[in-house]
């Protein structure tokens, strides 16, 4: 797919208003509809060891949009985009499959996901809608923070080909300059100074599991199998089990199920309060 020159104008045009203050993040979205065919997208900003900052979405009103929302909230922590975030993502264009570790085997007996195996990345969260390709662009922010922008487009449809994200990476540097230009007006600097000393998934549980046990309960929280956790660390898989055992021990839980509700609660009440009372996070 090739723009015209008149969609190359329209798309440099909305973007240099966002640049000069004069759209939101649902304008950064819109841009893209003049050289990406996607049907649905959503703008957030990834933040280390905590659940991203929403800013805006165009999925559908109904169950798509409050699957956006479960995103933030807690399915996030087993996004591929995410967790490679975390590993130093670096900034461009991506795929979710091009991301998505090599011992990935999401978990299945949790019910904030659907596990699907005609899905890119073997789940979905209830309400996504089903067969989406995703393709996300990506932007450093300051203070260790990743700008994203995640476009939607059925695999009926004919997806993300090769050639559709190579007709937008000439565009990505003037992206770049307006999802920055955008979060600047967010005050980004201030609303990291309030939340750089809040607890997140790295101080889950610290005091009641040892290192090795912690850092098993953390890959759980991300959505790795045991067979995955015995894969990516190089341990035995009955190590595993047995650590899974006794941390649930440890915190008097015995599903996983209990266990995401204890973090979701552990980390509700070591945020939720002061961040809704702060900073109040509303829709570029």
């Amino acid at each position: 797919m090739t723009p015209s020159p008149d969609q190359i104008l329209a798309l440099n045009t909305r973007l240099c208003q966002i640049i000069e203050g004069k759209g939101s993040a649902l304008d950064l979205i819109a841009a893209a509809t003049h050289i990406l065919p996607f049907t649905a997208a959503f703008a957030v900003v990834n933040r280390p060891e905590r659940n991203p900052i929403y800013l805006a979405d165009t999925y559908p009103e109904g169950a798509a949009k409050a699957a956006v929302q479960q995103y933030v909230d807690s399915t996030y922590l087993l996004n591929p985009i995410y967790n490679a975030f975390l590993s130093g993502l670096e900034p461009g264009l991506h795929t979710m499959t091009d991301l998505a570790p090599d011992n990935w085997h999401p978990c299945t007996d949790r019910t904030d996901v659907m596990s699907a195996s005609d899905e890119e990345i073997g789940y979905r969260t209830p309400g996504w809608p089903a067969g989406l390709q995703e393709v996300s662009l990506t932007v450093t922010l300051p203070h260790g923070f990743m700008g994203e922008v995640s476009f939607g487009r059925p695999v009926s449809a004919g997806g993300f080909t090769p050639d559709v994200i190579a007709g937008l990476r000439p565009f990505y540097p003037l992206f770049t300059s307006a999802f920055r230009a955008l979060w600047s007006r967010k005050s980004a600097l201030a609303f990291d100074a309030a939340v750089s000393s809040r607890p997140g998934l790295e101080d889950f549980a610290t005091t009641e599991l040892s290192p090795r046990k912690g850092e098993v309960v953390r890959m759980i929280l991300k959505g790795h199998s045991s067979q995955s956790i015995s894969l990516t660390l190089g341990i035995a898989l009955p190590t595993v089990k047995t650590h899974r055992k006794n941390a649930h021990a440890k915190l008097g839980i015995s599903t996983q199920q209990q266990l995401f509700s204890t973090f979701l609660t552990w980390q509700s009440s070591q945020t939720g309060k002061l961040e809704s009372a702060t900073f109040p996070i509303a829709p570029l």
